[in-house]
């Protein structure tokens, strides 16, 4: 039986340069720190490619960024001391599935244990193991922000599956009136409707197939719930994990945020599943996909992480954008020309305003992330929780992106800050040595 283990949490690393070549002082006390523990684990938001490898296509409709990145970055990933991945998220299909197979024959050649996509729900859904040392571990990898054409399907007798990620879905819950409100709005934009009891399903004029949810709850206002399918199978992976591991991850990837409380604050639907997740035999939770940090729980003993925000941010370094990125609503006719390149585009991108939510870090009142250390019990509970401040570069853009250890006030504001957020979910958090420490 194990003993303890530690665990180092990252946020998403979206990387496609290397970082092996720096050798700042923050940035190498940042590495040792990831090294020195049991398990390295971070979000992979990025898929590897040539752009030219086989069913490599760009996506009609990616992410805000169309995500590349070159083979060796499995490896940089691997030098900085990360053993576990995962890599259920909306770019997955940026590049269609050889986009996300050529990814997965990366990780693997890298020897990188990575969770939440496969060529079937199945496989999607199922933990991923890495063996330490100190004990066996499992990563259950889930994702709500999605296109819904990258969602794994489900393989029957007579009929394959669909490769993708592992979803999480959920939908909203309105009183009546809002019901009333948004039935309208449909209507008048020529949306078809169709009710079933209480729940609405509305489909957007032009999008064949593409259903919104809704139900019709009793509270007033709005808010968001998971679908009860993908939670329960999502819970029976954790509660297999448990019966297969000694610790057990369960990771998900979302950008929303709550409707009254703002973007650095979990939507509705995220903190009752977490706990669930918990409840089922988890024994850390891993929120991540705003840029910038959320709170920390401590729920019976075990920690949720809403977000620790960007590790890697390498967003603007792509050395190709698709056709479709350059035609985008606010570019310029210039834009729309071939001679137009990769830097015009992202030059164009960070001139649009975008009115809700904040897009970028800049948004936070404090700038930075946070990279963890858990020290985790032979009895799966909380030993210590160790936060160090992390500054994500923003400027200039062949820089941009690179994580170093945060230092002086700078330090102290970032961890003031996640104790600000983390205070309304009962957590304390002190700053002494140029880190925080939750208070257990």
């Amino acid at each position: 039986m194990s003993t303890g283990i530690t665990v180092a949490v990252a946020g998403n690393s979206i990387i496609n340069r290397r970082i092996s070549v720096h050798t700042e002082d923050r940035f190498l006390s940042m590495i040792k720190i990831i090294r020195e523990a049991d398990v390295g684990y971070t979000h992979f938001e990025t898929v590897i490619h040539d752009y030219d490898g086989p069913e490599v296509y760009p996506a009609a409709e990616p992410a805000a960024t169309p995500m590349r990145s070159p083979r060796f970055v499995a490896e940089e990933i691997k030098w900085a001391g990360f053993n576990l991945v995962s890599l259920a998220h909306n770019h997955v299909l940026d590049y269609s599935y050889g986009g996300l197979f050529s990814t997965w024959e990366a990780l693997n050649a890298s020897g990188l244990v990575h969770a939440g996509t496969g060529r079937n729900l199945g496989e999607a859904r199922a933990p991923a193991y890495l063996d330490t040392a100190r004990g066996r571990v499992a990563l259950v990898s889930m994702c709500a922000t999605f296109p819904s054409w990258s969602r794994a399907g489900e393989a029957r007798r007579d009929m394959k599956g669909r490769p993708g990620i592992n979803p999480l879905r959920f939908y909203t819950v309105a009183d009546a009136g809002t019901m009333e409100v948004i039935k309208q709005l449909a209507i008048k934009s020529a949306w078809q409707i169709s009710k079933a009891g209480k729940v609405w399903l509305f489909n957007p004029t032009g999008l064949a197939g593409t259903l919104y949810k809704f139900v019709e709850g009793d509270q007033p206002g709005i808010s968001t719930a998971v679908e009860e399918e993908d939670a329960e199978a999502n819970l029976r992976s954790i509660r297999d994990a448990v019966r297969q591991a000694d610790y057990v991850l369960a990771q998900l990837h979302f950008h929303e945020f709550h409707p009254d409380q703002g973007f650095h604050v979990p939507p509705h639907f995220v903190p009752p599943f977490a706990r669930a997740c918990l409840d089922a035999g988890a024994h850390m939770f891993l929120g991540q996909g705003h840029i910038t940090p959320r709170g920390i729980e401590i729920y019976n003993g075990k920690p949720v992480f809403y977000d620790p925000g960007t590790f890697i941010g390498m967003t603007n370094t792509v050395t190709r954008l698709p056709s479709d990125f350059y035609f985008r609503p606010g570019h310029s006719a210039e834009m729309r020309r071939w001679e137009a390149t990769t830097a015009d585009a992202l030059d164009a991108r960070e001139g649009l305003p975008r009115l809700h939510p904040p897009a970028s870090s800049s948004s936070a009142p404090v700038e930075g992330s946070i990279l963890a250390r858990c020290s985790l019990g032979g009895n799966g509970k909380l030993a210590e929780l160790k936060l160090y401040p992390v500054t994500v570069a923003r400027a200039p853009r062949p820089a941009s992106g690179l994580p170093m250890l945060a230092a002086g006030e700078h330090a102290a504001k970032i961890i003031a800050y996640i104790g600000e957020l983390s205070a309304p979910f009962g957590t304390k958090i002190d700053y002494r040595d140029g880190a925080g420490f939750v208070a257990l």
